[in-house]
């Protein structure tokens, strides 16, 4: 599950926003909007996928999704739920298309705040800022 979510990021952000995803090879130190989803699949068990999305990046989003140059607080959460909500949804369509089993549930909105070190996490940068994938078990 964790390679259909790595592919899953770059296909949403390339395919269906026109954003180019490269390697971020520094960690960021701002504060990002994060969202959790809830998933399991049958081969690896229960997890957990956090994104996490500098305010450039999100308003970046919501200029293309929303035509929303400036979007206020509200808006900048809820479209990191729906960015999360996209990206395991676009997985859990990729897993069904090699018959691999696997659930999601409601995204979470979790807060503001840096990308702390939780579980694999997975940096890429798109119009020179980073965002963030990261996979964890729940209790791990």
């Amino acid at each position: 599950m964790i390679e259909l979510l790595q592919t899953s990021m770059a296909e949403v952000f390339e395919q269906h926003l026109g954003m180019k995803l490269q390697p971020c090879r520094s960690r960021p130190r701002q504060d990002g909007y994060r969202a959790q989803i809830p998933f399991s699949s049958e081969k690896e068990g229960d997890s957990i996928a956090t994104v996490w999305f500098q305010k450039p990046t999100l308003k970046r989003v919501s200029a293309i999704l929303l035509f929303e140059n400036d979007p206020d607080e509200e808006t900048l959460e809820d479209l990191t739920s729906e960015l999360a909500n996209f990206i395991v949804g676009h997985a859990k369509m990729l897993a069904s298309d090699r018959s691999l089993d696997c659930k999601i549930e409601t995204p979470r909105f979790i807060g503001i705040g840096p990308l702390i070190e939780n579980g694999l996490t997975h940096l890429y940068k798109t119009e020179n800022r980073c965002i963030a994938l990261q996979i964890k078990e729940p209790n791990a």
